[in-house]
């Protein structure tokens, strides 16, 4: 996958190889929690970072969830929305012999993307027990935890050229 920024107010990808399409085409699922309380922490940690110890500590912690958490969470969905609108307009084509595919964004959904990504990482990485340090991957997780770890590589990719090129020259 070849990332550009452009001079017309977009970004691309380019030449989207049919792994990575399909890594991108499971961007929604892997933005869902699902049932997974830890995954739910991932997304929404205690304003603490710890437990609550005592019962005004419990009290902030509700309010934060009260107040906060239905914010983020309305977040979350409208930045899931946003890509989900955008990855429809994928292109694809043959080349040599193999399909490669082409997608162009506006730059303004550029924190949309990062939300979303970063929203897929956090989940895939509870979901799947991934480690922090990629110096700990386990050559026997199992097929499930590797095509975890690819897709949250791929979507770390894209966050880093977001950042990096998108986001920190506005």
């Amino acid at each position: 996958m070849r990332l550009i920024s452009k001079d017309d107010g977009t970004w691309e990808m380019q030449r989207i190889r049919e792994l990575e399409y399909l890594m991108l085409s499971k961007l929604e699922d892997a933005c869902d929690p699902g049932g997974s309380q830890g995954a739910i922490e991932r997304l929404l940690p205690s304003p603490l970072g710890r437990p609550a110890v005592d019962d005004k500590e419990d009290e902030l912690v509700a309010d934060w969830e009260s107040l906060v958490h239905p914010d983020l969470r309305s977040q979350f969905k409208a930045s899931i929305e946003v890509v989900l609108s955008d990855m429809r307009t994928i292109t694809g084509r043959k080349r040599s012999g193999e399909m490669e595919y082409r997608l162009v964004v506006p730059k303004k959904h550029a924190d949309d993307w990062c939300s979303a990504l970063n929203q897929a990482r956090l989940i895939l990485h509870e979901r799947h027990k991934l480690p922090e340090d990629e110096l700990e991957l386990d050559m026997e997780g199992g097929h499930e935890q590797w095509l975890a770890i690819l897709q949250s590589e791929i979507y770390g990719s894209i966050m880093e050229f977001l950042v990096t090129r998108i986001l920190w020259l506005k």
